[in-house]
């Protein structure tokens, strides 16, 4: 029998393999030889083939201690770098802790003895002989290579390999009995019809159109427990770790058992974790994007909540989509998912009214409680850029009630773009084409992108007066104004806010027991949170992303400013959202204050037509990078040359709207096209580019394949 094996490390092709005895199953990690040395591989297929021009190697035998894959994981493997265009190895790693893999090392064993030769030959036999077994590294370290290989070749000691026992995978048999609070269920009548049309619906994908603080949660609680009563399992995603405390606590007032799987745990509490997954012992998985690959028994359910948000998508490699990689493997498991959120993708809503997706739709809030009114308020009218006279009065009036306020911008720091009066100097980041950022509480200037910073020393650096303005308001300067205004604690939510372990579960705590009246934070408040409390939402500046040179600037618009206020008025008490802006007849804001999904989506999906963008077409972003701004231009044109074809659209190569990164001068190339063509050029494109890697030996020039980008920046 032959084997198609994914050789651990070695990147860009996969090998054949034979077995004479043992039989193995797809997904078995297997000892193989490749090119002398002895190496981890995984079985990805049977090789029909009977027989090859080139001589088979033998399958050395299974690596008892290492975890084995699925054969539907592995197949979903395959998918994603086919898909992807990336490095199979890249999405093993990403798919378990590091912890989960065998560690194993050279050991050197003592055999037999010789009579030494010299001070040197009697102290290496004297070691080895005392301690019988010692690491090669060691060996190495003490004696040096050319003695070593001396021992070894005349097998006075013997070289094995030594893997240690992976001590969070538990030897447990599948038969456990899982446990949850069997509440009765308390859905509304318009709950139990959506939950009953999954249960019982014939359909594999499913879209949950359902408006802010309908309930959403509580139907994918009752999917949850028909998983566990049936003997099987779930996965709940969510789109940011800020969104997990209040969902774990809501889980384990259901579960008793869940695993959490985010990257703000321990490299330790994450291999526990999925330890205990693919044991058996956790049924249940609630996490973010990487949790996608967790080793769910007997998967039922897959869950995406706030299904359009852009950070299920990596940005570095392997740059998958945790939802389309969520929907491949429901295919390949034969379980059902569920996608849920108020302001669906537009490729999402799209996919349901043709048929695609089953459209589900909660309409009313939960518990009775009532939309919020909206309000919009043209800033061009007003005397202040941060706060209309609008906001501050309603500001006033809900903290006299005691009631919370949450206020949305979505930029951190200070100020994002200082210059100077006197000589209009700029302060720019030195590695990146982007202006620094302005941290007052820090005294610093730092690059958003690349971490860059330096002290601010209220001087220009050009010409070294102190005439410097300050302009686009960050969320420290609207906290400061905030401040000045009403000098009550604010609870600033913001990545620079959020660094800790434990800040986001602290933050959450705080703001839900009242310990703060106004939250003023990044988009990160924007969606998930329930705070009863919450009767006012304010967002600063609606514009912020509405003139990105971006075609999903309107859509990326109207989802945050629609979640945002949501926020507000979720339990007894009524609502107000109050959207300021300079763009007050822009059609997303038009139908933000209407609550207009529909007409919203109507529109935008009327302008993809017309542009043949996605869902109409695939897009793939290529970004070809360099330290050195000479050369780039021609090598990618080079390259553009190359993946040229008139079954596609190919624009490029061109500058970014950010030219330059961490250091590196980039060059973007542009493809659009419908599905099978862009299926096609894929082949071609993985073809150039190792030709192209192979050629660059010196690593010049980085070329990185970004297929269905959502950052096009």
């Amino acid at each position: 029998m032959n084997y198609i094996v994914y050789v651990e490390g070695v990147e860009n092709s996969f090998y054949t393999y034979s077995s004479k005895g043992n039989l193995y199953k797809i997904g078995d990690c297997v000892w193989v030889t490749f090119r002398r040395r002895k190496k981890i591989g995984i079985i990805l297929s049977y090789d029909e083939l009977a027989n090859h021009e080139f001589k088979v190697s033998e399958i050395l035998g299974r690596v008892e201690e290492e975890v084995s894959y699925s054969e539907e994981i592995i197949k979903l493997f395959l998918w994603i770098q086919k898909y992807y265009l990336c490095n199979f190895g890249d999405v093993v790693k990403i798919s378990r802790p590091k912890n989960i893999k065998s560690s194993y090392s050279k050991r050197i064993i003592f055999n037999r003895s010789v009579i030494p030769m010299n001070i040197e030959e009697k102290e290496f036999i004297d070691y080895i002989s005392k301690k019988q077994s010692v690491t090669k590294t060691t060996m190495l370290k003490h004696f040096g290579k050319e003695l070593l290989e001396k021992f070894i070749n005349s097998q006075v000691v013997l070289e094995k390999n030594e893997i240690k026992e992976n001590k969070y995978i538990k030897n447990m048999n599948n038969g456990i009995e899982y446990k949850y609070n069997r509440k009765e269920s308390h859905l509304t009548r318009e709950q139990e019809v959506v939950k009953n049309m999954i249960l019982d619906g014939e359909k594999r994908y499913y879209l949950l159109k359902g408006i802010t603080g309908s309930g959403k949660t509580e139907v994918y609680i009752e999917l949850v427990k028909d998983a566990l009563e049936n003997n099987g399992g779930a996965i709940f995603l969510v789109p940011e770790i800020s969104l997990t405390p209040q969902m774990i606590d809501r889980f384990r007032r259901e579960f008793h058992e869940i695993a959490i799987l985010h990257s703000r745990m321990t490299a330790k509490e994450r291999a526990l974790e999925w330890g205990a997954i693919y044991s058996g012992e956790k049924k249940v998985v609630l996490g973010v994007r990487s949790a996608i690959f967790a080793p769910v028994k007997n998967l039922k359910y897959i869950i995406i909540d706030e299904e359009h948000e852009g950070t299920y998508k990596q940005d570095s490699n392997p740059r998958y989509n945790a939802k389309y990689v969520a929907i491949k493997r429901a295919e390949l498991e034969g379980c059902k998912i569920v996608l849920g959120s108020a302001t669906p993708s537009i490729e999402s809503y799209y996919y349901a009214k043709t048929g695609v997706f089953k459209l589900l739709e909660l309409t009313k809030r939960y518990g009775n409680a009532t939309e919020p009114t909206m309000r919009l308020v043209n800033m061009k009218d007003e005397k202040s850029d941060f706060f209309s006279e609008s906001l501050i009065e309603e500001i006033t009036v809900k903290l006299r009630r005691e009631e919370q306020i949450m206020l949305l911008l979505n930029r951190k720091g200070y100020s994002t773009f200082v210059q100077c009066h006197s000589c209009g100097h700029t302060e720019m980041c030195p590695h990146c084409s982007i202006s620094l950022s302005y941290y007052k509480k820090d005294g610093i200037y730092k690059c958003n992108y690349c971490e860059y910073t330096k002290k601010f020393s209220n001087k220009c650096s050009s010409c070294g007066e102190k005439t410097l303005d300050f302009s686009g308001k960050g969320t420290e300067r609207v906290e400061s104004e905030l401040n000045e205004l009403f000098n009550i604690p604010i609870l600033r939510v913001d990545s620079e806010t959020t660094k800790t372990r434990d800040s986001h579960k602290k933050i959450y705590d705080d703001f839900l027991n009242k310990r703060y009246s106004i939250m003023v934070g990044t988009q990160m408040i924007s969606k998930g949170f329930h705070f009863p409390e919450v009767t006012l939402v304010g967002i600063i500046n609606s514009d912020s992303i509405l003139n990105f040179p971006d075609f999903r600037a309107g859509e990326k618009t109207f989802q945050l400013v629609s979640q945002a206020a949501g926020r507000a008025g979720r339990a007894k008490k009524e609502g107000e959202v109050i959207v300021q802006t300079f763009q007050p007849d822009n059609y997303v804001i038009q139908k933000i204050i209407a609550n207009d999904y529909v007409g919203f989506y109507e529109e935008e999906i009327d302008n993809r037509k017309i542009l043949s963008y996605p869902p109409f077409s695939r897009i793939i972003n290529i970004i070809i990078s360099s330290k050195k701004e000479e050369g780039l231009e021609e090598y990618s044109t080079e390259f553009y040359n190359e993946i040229k074809s008139d079954k596609v659209e190919i624009y490029g190569p061109m500058t970014p709207p950010i030219e330059k990164i961490s250091g590196n001068y980039r060059n973007q190339i542009f493809i659009k096209g419908s599905r099978n063509e862009i299926n096609r050029i894929k082949i071609k494109i993985a073809e150039i580019v190792l030709k192209y890697k192979s050629k660059d030996r010196k690593n010049i020039y980085r070329i990185i394949v970004d297929v269905d980008p959502i950052n096009l920046m």
